[in-house]
């Protein structure tokens, strides 16, 4: 029996590339394996040189569960591809295990060695009544550094994306296509003489929107940490370029224009490229996010330059996109409740005073009473609100609209809500909605299950971003608030909106091929079994107290 017991004990030493396929779970840290791999307890000198350990090095103790376990929490590396790690990586993890193995206890009974200690599951259900108490030491901020760039470097393994998330986008982003090619079919053949001219450019922006989904998709979100500071530069430039050779359009000055064809609207790219930003930025704070000196005053100047530059262009519903999108993260990432309820504050003053200018003024007006002036500054709202009334519970039919023949303005872009609304009714309108909160739902679940702070902050800033711009829009064209032109994501037409939009998705989809899933989903079906044998046990059991 001890010979069998060893020939299976070697077996399962990392060495062996069978006995880890059979005994190692995927649960275990890469980083702590590699290290278990390179330096296992009873080993020989030349089973450490083949595997790439330098010959002088002494043999390491054997270390206890205890101190595995600590060190992989403090480490909190995510589920990695099982590689070897170089030299100085190495090197840099025996140094937090050696001082894990100084700080833990002695336990209170022999304990198994290094061989065993990944097995996470098996390890908790044998050791349920032992009490662990090894807390790690605190790391130095070199350390933690050099952590960082550690996990920069290591490989993951990818899962599967969010099949929910990506259905929802494509049923918005063809649902959008069939809409523009009605509410713009009137217009296209009076301007141009071809009904589908509009819809031929936005298919065009679809399919370019599609393969930026597709390549963002297939990078990994953390690459995007090291080009986010030059992005953000880049982005400011455009604000300013803007403003100097932009081309004015509806009283506003947004687009760079290309020749006759290609327009870009850099503010657009400044929604994604500063959510990259933040979300890098909050991470590397960490707890200074609680600090005014070093978390609030530098985020408040940060996305007031931005919201700044977004306002010179007086383009006021993307500038409240950021702010919202901005804030959410920074509340996301542990900041102080009243210093930001005071930045809130002060913001919402410079929005009043902003919004109390120009035609903006009259936008106001014309919320409190948008019967008033409708052939004036109330055209468009009065219009939105016809339409939305004609259509009914099921609309008039799809492509029988009569408010894009001219009445409404801009119906393919920031009326196409309306559009919807006439044609396909009380349902039609419905369906979007409920299509943006499954986004929304399916966004804000990656957020909280994204293994590191810088995937959460990112998915909970996009998100944040594609909801609240629907919401901008859905509620400019009901009276729900001052009207603010701004397109419906994935819907109304318009190519950098389309283009960066779909961009920002691939991220969120990238993200979620790394998130955590519980061992219990709420829904699933041995929650639901354990769920209804409880009940089943109180019924029980209140049937025999009644009985007695």
């Amino acid at each position: 029996m001890p010979d069998e017991r060893q020939r299976q004990a070697r077996q399962a030493r990392p060495g062996n590339q069978e006995g880890r396929r059979k005994a190692l779970p995927h649960l275990r840290s890469p980083a702590l394996e590699a290290l278990a791999g390179g330096d296992g307890a009873g080993q020989g000198q030349s089973e450490r040189g083949k595997r790439g350990q330098p010959a002088g090095r002494p043999p390491r103790k054997p270390v206890s569960s205890q101190a595995y376990l600590a060190a992989e929490e403090q480490l909190k590396v995510p589920s990695l591809a099982r590689k070897k790690l170089p030299a100085r990586a190495v090197r840099l993890l025996d140094g937090v295990l050696d001082r894990v193995e100084q700080a833990a206890p002695t336990p209170a009974r022999p304990q198994r060695s290094g061989l065993t200690a990944g097995w996470r599951r098996r390890l908790l259900a044998e050791e349920e009544s032992a009490t662990v108490t090894a807390t790690p030491p605190e790391l130095s901020e070199e350390e933690q550094r050099r952590l960082e760039e550690l996990e920069m470097r290591l490989p993951r393994v990818a899962g599967k994306v969010d099949h929910w998330l990506l259905i929802v986008v494509l049923a918005l982003l063809c649902f959008g296509l069939v809409m523009v090619y009605s509410a713009s079919s009137f217009i296209s053949a009076s301007l141009y003489g071809d009904a589908s001219y509009i819809f031929q450019r936005e298919l065009l922006w679809a399919v370019l929107g599609v393969i930026a989904m597709l390549v963002t998709m297939h990078i990994d979100y953390r690459l995007w940490r090291r080009f986010s500071l030059i992005g953000m530069l880049l982005a400011l430039a455009l604000l300013v370029l803007v403003l100097k050779f932009g081309t004015s359009a509806y009283g506003a000055t947004r687009w760079l224009t290309f020749g006759s064809f290609i327009s870009f609207q850099p503010s657009e790219l400044v929604k994604l490229v500063l959510a990259l930003y933040i979300a890098d930025w909050l991470a590397r704070k960490g707890k200074q996010v609680r600090t005014f000196l070093y978390g609030l005053a530098p985020f408040v100047i940060l996305v007031g330059v931005v919201l700044g530059l977004v306002l010179l262009e007086k383009d006021m519903g993307t500038a409240v996109i950021i702010a919202v999108a901005a804030t959410a993260m920074f509340f996301s990432a542990g900041a102080n409740i009243a210093q930001l309820l005071l930045a809130l504050a002060c913001g919402g003053l410079v929005f009043l005073t902003q919004a109390f200018r120009g035609y903006r003024y009259f936008r106001l007006l014309g919320f409190l009473d948008p019967f008033r002036d409708v052939t004036g500054i109330n055209l468009q709202l009065y219009q939105s609100l016809l339409a939305l009334g004609s259509g009914g519970w099921f609309g008039l039919g799809l492509g029988a609209s009569r408010q894009k023949t001219g009445y409404l303005p801009l119906p393919y872009i920031d009326s196409i809500f309306a559009i919807i609304g006439e044609e396909l009714g009380f349902i039609g309108c419905a369906t979007v909605m409920l299509l943006f909160l499954w986004l929304a739902f399916r966004g804000f679940r990656l957020a909280r299950r994204t293994p590191d702070l810088y995937g959460s902050l990112l998915a909970t800033g996009i998100t944040t971003w594609l909801v609240v711009q629907a919401m901008i829009n859905i509620g400019s064209s009901t009276a729900s608030i001052p009207y603010t032109g701004v397109p419906l994501p994935f819907i109304s037409f318009g190519g950098s909106s389309l283009v960066v939009s779909m961009a920002a998705v691939g991220v969120l989809l990238n993200i979620s091929r790394y998130v955590q899933e519980p061992d219990d989903p709420l829904f699933s079906r041995r929650t639901l079994e354990l769920r209804l044998k409880r009940s089943r046990q109180r019924a029980a059991a209140r049937t025999r107290q009644s009985a007695s």
